[in-house]
């Protein structure tokens, strides 16, 4: 860690799990900052990883201070909770390890804030696709121009649905004030949405910055995108059990995706699924396949395809915490 005289004004938090190349690439774009290199510092939270990020990080001449904390592994959230704690900015900027901040982000984040209202701004996270990238990317890609375009209209209110923290600045203060990210939240997905509606019950703004933007380099297939989505319907429950008025936001997803006819076949599968365990791994065979083959409406199989896995994570969940409820199964 580089020595410096002053208490930065600004603290980048990175939560990191067995992603070293990713968080090189991070620390690289970090150096490259308009905002000066003495007003920031950056933190590497590590979360068991064991592909030796933290002889990366230390090895790595950066000009902001630059440390790393290592914990076993228990999720983002848990890992976000660290590196917010033993930050010492007034600003907190969490970044995940697949973003690659432009040269003018922290500027724009720190730009964005100091009106009467304390703020959780959301950068700008446009996904990167060349040559190389998986398929899914493009399919992620499209999702967030679409996204972005929402939040970005002048007159759009952001809901708890909107809310993403992969490129999200927010006072640090406000942060531990509103109880930080829920570690309850281990497997993938819905951290972030829980947070929001704790911010949102006290006073805090979320806006959309597209100055304050990080390129986003998604690299996942589709197996593994598959087991997020599955893992997101898991904690979506759980966000549920915290925060049970967000029960009919959980209905309107039921319904969302696809005619009718996709109601009946995804209700057909969940139940053969029930039956017949290889019954997921014969869905991304399916995909897989629709892959080789380019299909004009390979966007399409995806978006109904983890539909199915999110209702296959969520569905056993809602039915157990319906019973415990007392209100019966789904």
């Amino acid at each position: 860690m580089t020595p410096h005289a002053q208490v930065p004004a600004v603290s980048v938090i990175i939560p990191t799990y067995q992603r070293c190349a990713s968080v090189l690439r991070a620390l690289q774009a970090l150096s490259l900052q308009t905002l000066p290199a003495s007003e920031f510092e950056v933190i590497v939270s590590i979360d068991g990883s064991s592909d030796r990020t933290s002889d990366l990080v230390a090895q790595f001449a950066a000009p902001y201070p630059l440390r790393t904390l290592w914990q076993p592994n228990a999720g983002r959230a848990s890992a976000c909770n660290s590196g917010i704690l033993a930050s010492c900015g007034k600003l907190a900027v969490l970044l995940d390890d697949d973003m690659e901040p432009l040269p003018g982000c922290l500027q724009a984040h720190c730009r964005a804030h100091g009106g009467a209202r304390p703020r959780a701004v959301m950068g700008a996270v446009p996904v990167r696709v060349d040559e190389h990238s998986p398929l899914t990317a493009k399919f992620i890609h499209d999702r967030f121009e679409q996204h972005s375009m929402k939040l970005a209209q002048p007159d759009y209110r952001i809901g708890f649905r909107d809310f993403y923290s992969g490129n999200l600045s927010i006072p640090r203060n406000v942060l531990i004030e509103v109880g930080l990210f829920d570690p309850a939240f281990v497997a993938y997905g819905n951290e972030d949405g829980e947070l929001a509606l704790r911010l949102f019950h006290a006073g805090v703004e979320l806006v959309y910055s597209k100055e304050a933007a990080a390129t986003q380099h998604y690299e996942k297939e589709f197996e593994a995108l598959a087991r997020d989505n599955a893992a997101k319907g898991r904690t979506a429950v759980l966000c549920l059990q915290k925060h049970p008025e967000t029960i009919g936001t959980l209905r309107q997803r039921l319904y969302q995706h696809g005619s009718w006819k996709w109601w009946v076949i995804r209700r057909l599968l969940l139940a053969i699924t029930a039956a017949l365990q290889s019954t997921p791994a014969l869905v991304i065979r399916f995909i897989h396949w629709q892959e080789r083959r380019r299909a004009p409406q390979l966007h399409r199989y995806y978006r109904l395809a983890l539909d199915y896995f999110f209702w296959l994570g969520a569905g056993p969940e809602l039915k157990l915490w319906r019973r415990q409820q007392g209100t019966g199964s789904s």
